[in-house]
């Protein structure tokens, strides 16, 4: 089962697989710097692709007329450079029995898509691109990154299975993302005693350099947990379930790594987590369900060890809603492994929920069959940002790190706009080490590298970076 275990985490796995990793800082808040004068920090928005939203629901005769809808999967592969779209359809005529059913798209650039006949299930006669899947929802799917893995295990993918405390999570792996054959149930059912509840996952993450082996798969997962300590009411929480490997999974001592904040959302559905450097970085769904009209957009935390999360610029969104009468002017959700890396470019893809979209979930309905994921339309989306550009510091003023370790044969490069940088390698006493300044600025790569006046010193030091005004740096790399 090496193959099994493998593809667990692409970004994570791609990342530790080098001989050399490339150690990255992203300047997001002041929590980010040991120190700072002057300097102010801000959250860096994404920038909404002109052409959204990029995927539409289906014609009136088809089996995704209403939504292109959560669970959703966006995957971009360098092997073959093309995207994939694993979605969430509904049929826009309410009969008896109508469910969310998935479907696959593909594209060559990630904006315009199709949708295949796939030749495994008809629609009024007609064929679709609706997967025949060997569970009930198909709630995430991630792409094997190991050379050494058939390639019938080229994609895996978590499905929920069951109902109730019967509810489970199967793994499938398919060769082409398109027919999928069943594994085995990898967690669940869960009984709600001690404080445990089914966490329902969407995202597995796999690290084979975790310190701690229990923690080298995590799994993140939007659960019902109760709403403080002394509360009986429950509220979806981001969770975590985690284990050695696939086999051996168990929920987190310590379930919830992010809970709603007072003031700022009633609940927390969906996330995705992406590792960078040292960071963990959530992309969660901040929402207000108790609202009318309701409200909820992409919000962003960190954690150092992808067990806790805290949040970054609380009150600002990453991504926002839209403006009035807009396709997504109530609500976004994240898809599952939504910031996809595109050469130098990050791409954020999430579900969009106009003015119509509302009494959502159920438990602010009326009744199930009037909750607005019934009658609803929503669509796919997609945001852009620079590649390790979530945030920035901004000058005029000055920063100090932490410890940096560079070893002479290293390179430092700062990921910024402008041109008015000055860095100073300091000692543990505050003495000046080293001195650079920025290289020549290339319109085909974010990162400049360092130009050292002496060499670098050997060993742990921290770096002191001058901004000019309106100087903007979002992160360092030592590679």
């Amino acid at each position: 089962m090496k193959g099994l275990a493998a593809g667990f985490g692409l970004s994570a796995l791609r990342a530790e697989s080098p001989s050399r990793t490339a150690r990255v800082l992203l300047f997001l808040d002041e929590q980010s710097v040991a120190s700072f004068e002057q300097v102010t920090f801000h959250l860096n928005p994404a920038t909404k692709h002109p052409e959204n939203p990029i995927l539409l629901p289906g014609e009136p005769h088809q089996w995704d007329s209403l939504q292109v809808t959560w669970p959703a999967t966006v995957l971009h592969s360098p092997r073959d450079k093309m995207f994939r779209c694993w979605y969430s359809g509904l049929d826009v005529i309410q009969a008896p029995g109508r469910a969310w059913k998935p479907g696959y798209a593909e594209s060559v650039d990630g904006v315009h898509w199709i949708k295949p006949n796939l030749g495994q299930i008809e629609f009024l006669g007609r064929p679709t691109n609706q997967i025949d899947g060997p569970a009930r929802v198909l709630s995430s799917v991630f792409e094997n990154p190991l050379p050494g893995a058939p390639e019938s295990e080229r994609f895996g993918s978590l499905w929920l299975d069951g109902k109730g405390m019967d509810s489970v999570k199967v793994l499938a792996y398919s060769p082409d993302g398109k027919i999928w054959r069943r594994d085995s149930v990898v967690y669940g059912p869960i009984k709600p005693e001690n404080g445990k509840w089914f966490q329902d996952v969407s995202q597995f993450l796999y690290e084979p350099s975790e310190p701690d082996p229990e923690f080298r798969i995590k799994c993140y997962a939007q659960a019902y947990f109760p709403a403080g300590n002394q509360s009986t009411r429950r509220v979806r929480q981001i969770g975590l379930v985690h284990g050695p490997d696939v086999r051996h999974l168990r929920d987190a001592d310590e379930p919830v790594v992010l809970a709603p904040g007072m003031g700022i959302d009633e609940e927390l559905h969906f996330a995705t987590v992406s590792r960078i450097g040292g960071t963990y970085l959530m992309l969660f769904e901040s929402d207000r369900f108790g609202a009318n009209p309701i409200h909820g957009d992409l919000r962003v935390a960190v954690s150092r060890n992808g067990r806790k999360f805290r949040r970054v610029h609380p009150k600002t969104p990453l991504v926002a809603t839209g403006g009035k009468g807009t396709w997504e002017e109530n609500l976004l959700v994240t898809t599952t492994s939504a910031l996809q890396r595109v050469g130098d470019e990050i791409h954020i893809y999430y579900i969009g929920c106009p003015n119509v979209y509302n009494s959502w979930p159920v438990e602010y309905a009326v009744s199930p069959a009037r909750r607005g994921s019934q009658f609803a339309p929503t669509y796919l989306g997609v945001a852009i940002l620079g590649r390790d550009r979530f945030g920035y510091a901004r000058g005029p003023g000055v920063l100090t790190t932490h410890p940096w370790a560079v070893e002479h044969d290293e390179e430092l490069a700062l990921n910024a706009d402008g041109d008015d940088v000055s860095i100073r390698v300091l000692s543990e006493s505050g003495e000046t080490m080293a001195r650079g300044r920025l290289g020549e600025h290339s319109a085909r790569q974010l990162y400049r590298k360092v130009i050292w006046t002496s060499r670098f010193p050997k060993g742990a030091a921290r770096l002191h970076i001058t901004l000019g005004p309106n100087t903007k740096l979002y992160s360092l790399q030592v590679e």
